[in-house]
């Protein structure tokens, strides 16, 4: 049996989610601004010192720790919302609240279970209507940022595939094309990086109105 629900603030967790998300953010328009360059440069053009610096082991090594940083403070943050809405309101949850994060990492599901466990969270997250029963809150924010995600990495591997092709090795229109897939992929992340603020913003305020309103109708017990 999982231990029981305990609502805790995910504010915290919120914010540094938040910073992280928007560095990344940043990076995907870095990326773009590269990109973009590559794209206008003409065949023979000296382009050693972007690939030297953009190439560099440390800018490599640098972009996966803001990426990992970024997925595991969001997982915990996902973690914490998820746990919360059990209190806020327990039914309707599809999967058990250890698949906010296994669900990431398990072959196929990580396909769709991290959608669906948002959309649960944040359907059990609206603020309260008749009954206590959650009042319908369009979940568009949630919609967006999981569509972008796939699209982004769906686009991001048909472009690393094309650039690697033979055709973008020996004709510039084929290596243009190519690259024009990757800035669509960078543009999509950096939406996908947008969208996911506004889902950990919104979600943590619906839940910290929950516990608002709880606390204000707490009455302490009398000392006898």
């Amino acid at each position: 049996m999982p231990s029981p629900a305990v609502y805790r603030s995910p504010r915290g967790l919120a914010t540094a989610s938040t910073v992280l998300l928007a560095l990344n953010g940043v990076m995907a328009v870095g990326s773009v601004a590269v990109l973009l360059y590559l794209y206008t440069v003409e065949p023979g053009d000296d382009v050693s010192l972007l690939v030297d610096l953009f190439g560099a082991g440390t800018t490599t090594n640098a972009g996966l720790v803001l990426s990992l940083a970024t997925a595991v403070l969001f997982l915990m943050w996902l973690y914490r919302a998820r746990v919360n809405a059990e209190v806020i309101y327990p039914h309707g949850h599809q999967h058990a609240r250890g698949w906010a994060v296994g669900g990431w990492f398990v072959p196929l599901v990580q396909l769709w279970f991290p959608w669906q466990i948002t959309t649960d969270v944040w359907k059990a997250s609206a603020p309260a209507g008749e009954h206590g029963i959650p009042r319908p809150v369009s979940a568009w924010p949630v919609h967006s940022w999981w569509a972008t995600i796939l699209l982004s990495r769906l686009v991001y591997f048909i472009g690393a595939q094309s650039l690697g092709s033979e055709a973008a090795l020996h004709y510039t229109d084929s290596y243009r094309q190519a690259l024009l897939l990757l800035i669509a992929a960078s543009l999509m992340t950096l939406a996908a990086a947008v969208l996911a603020i506004l889902v950990v913003h919104r979600l943590t305020a619906m839940q910290e109105a929950h516990a608002a309103r709880a606390w204000a109708a707490w009455t302490p017990p009398v000392a006898a």
